[in-house]
């Protein structure tokens, strides 16, 4: 009965220190993935997003497009943010584009995260609009885009209230809530697959 949990242990420390080095490498993943197209929104980052999540003590963060089992996303995710100067703020948006019936369905929605250009650490000074929500594609369907969107964040977006607490997660259009609020377009990205 060790295997099965054997089998886990290596696919969970086979991204455990994986992270995204090339934007090249990133933008390719994307659109073999689709992804843009799924969000309606031009890709050409200038920086690498790295998540990361710490389960038990253990950090464990992934490049664009891996598998990542459901229950290492239990933890709020932290972030870096590398090749990046502009000490922010920054705005993180965390999208299933794959949420079927609810449509795009948004995991986390937070500003005020400024960069510490010596460490790459992305450090969030105020509460998130949206709290973590953990991955929960449905039991038996292919595995989910999690995509984790990095913006610059524009000047009256703390004034905002197109989304807040208590805004539906689902059918939600990061590509015009990004126009709306002067965001722009993406800064940096990377995305998971997580399935049931």
């Amino acid at each position: 009965m060790r295997f099965p949990s054997l089998v886990a242990l290596v696919s969970l420390a086979s991204c455990a220190f994986a992270q995204d080095t090339s934007i090249a490498d990133v933008v390719t993943a994307f659109n073999n993935a689709n992804v843009p197209n799924a969000f309606g929104i031009r890709f050409n980052p200038t920086a690498l997003l790295q998540v990361t999540f710490t389960r038990n003590g253990v950090p464990t963060t992934f490049s664009s497009g891996t598998n990542v089992p459901r229950d290492a996303t239990a933890p709020v995710p932290t972030f870096k943010l590398v090749g990046a100067s502009d000490p922010g703020p920054y705005v993180i948006a965390t999208v299933d584009p794959d949420g079927g019936q609810f449509g795009h369905v948004r995991h986390f929605l937070a500003g005020n995260y400024q960069l510490n250009t010596a460490t790459t650490d992305l450090t969030n000074t105020s509460q998130p609009i949206t709290a973590w929500f953990q991955p929960s594609p449905g039991a038996g369907n292919p595995a989910h885009r999690y995509v984790f969107w990095a913006f610059k964040q524009s000047p009256n977006f703390n004034e905002q209230r197109l989304v807040t607490a208590q805004t539906y997660i689902g059918n939600w259009n990061l590509s015009s809530f990004a126009a709306q609020t002067g965001l722009g377009d993406p800064v940096a990205a990377s995305f998971m697959l997580v399935r049931q």
